[in-house]
């Protein structure tokens, strides 16, 4: 659908996006109607087709907020940062802050909708895949140009570690998730902050 026109549109659209990622991120995708998103909005059904003509539809919107959340709270932090050592330190402390700030009511959004969707719904199960697929790509990038740059060490398995890294922080996610215990990442990130330290060559003195 076109995009909204008027400032109260476009407003009451992301009202919309919003509330239906929220809800989601708790109740997941097959479990949150229409209905609940409006009652919870407090839009007609009319307010609702205005903007989106189905709720798959919706639910693509859904997926690009919970990125560009993600991408503000996490990515954005890691690029903070220039020097690849910090720069891993970075990502295994923006996720602990996002997993314990809440950033979606029901945890890390694409961890539950990746659990859900399997092989529910193979068009929003891709997107979540290329979601992890960039994160591991983002470590790859650093790892690389750390390498490049005499900051890492060569013999660090650059894919070994994308995947150790994006493995722990979704796994430990899902288990702070189902036992409430977000300290989880607090006992985890020294193990992770000491591996990368392992592999971190000497800073060059000033």
């Amino acid at each position: 659908m076109p995009e909204p026109r008027t400032e109260k549109a476009k407003n009451t659209r992301e009202r919309i996006v919003r509330t239906a990622t929220q809800l989601i991120s708790v109740k997941g995708y097959f479990h949150t109607t229409v209905d609940d998103v409006l009652a919870v909005a407090r839009l007609t059904k009319g307010g609702f087709y205005a903007h989106f003509d189905s709720k798959e539809a919706l639910g693509r919107a859904v997926i690009e907020h919970a990125t560009a959340v993600f991408l503000e709270r996490v990515v954005g932090h890691v690029h903070r940062f220039t020097d690849p050592r910090d720069q891993l330190h970075a990502l295994l402390e923006a996720y602990r802050m996002y997993a314990v700030g809440r950033a979606f009511d029901g945890g890390c959004f694409f961890v539950n909708l990746a659990a859900e969707m399997d092989d529910q719904h193979p068009e929003f199960a891709a997107l979540v895949a290329e979601r992890f697929a960039e994160l591991r790509a983002l470590v790859t990038t650093i790892v690389e140009t750390g390498k490049a740059t005499g900051a890492i060490e060569p013999s660090l398995p650059t894919e070994g570690l994308s995947v150790a890294f994006v493995s722990y922080l979704t796994g430990t996610m899902l288990q702070a998730k189902v036992s409430g215990v977000f300290a989880l990442f607090d006992a985890g990130n020294v193990v992770m902050h000491a591996l990368v330290d392992r592999y971190s060559l000497p800073r060059a003195s000033s």
